[in-house]
């Protein structure tokens, strides 16, 4: 009996934007879209662990995968993936999962 693969690496269903994406939820959210067929684009502020599952997540889904590091609380991070998000017509899913803090200033 031919099994059927669960991933492929074949027509894209569109780009997912993740915030907050390198742990937690952020991180299950990538690797579902992953496996349904979204190439993803992953934000989060901490390098390594992002940078690391996205290169689980390319490896093991065949999707393209993105890391951008930004901290949403920083004005210039922040306008980058803006940006990114006006301007990459691929972008079909945002997922907002970043937490912001702003410390009241005394």
């Amino acid at each position: 009996m031919n099994k059927i693969p669960l991933v492929s690496n074949s027509s894209s269903k569109g780009t997912a934007l993740i915030t907050g994406a390198s742990r937690g939820i952020g991180a299950v959210y990538a690797d579902r879209l992953a496996k349904r067929g979204y190439d993803l684009i992953l934000v989060a502020r901490s390098e390594a662990p992002l940078k690391a599952l996205a290169a689980s997540l390319s490896t093991a889904s065949g999707r393209h995968v993105t890391p951008i590091v930004a901290d949403l609380n920083n004005e210039t991070d922040l306008a980058k993936v803006q940006t990114k998000l006006k301007d990459d017509p691929s972008i079909t899913m945002l997922v907002n999962n970043a937490g912001c803090f702003r410390r009241p200033t005394a």
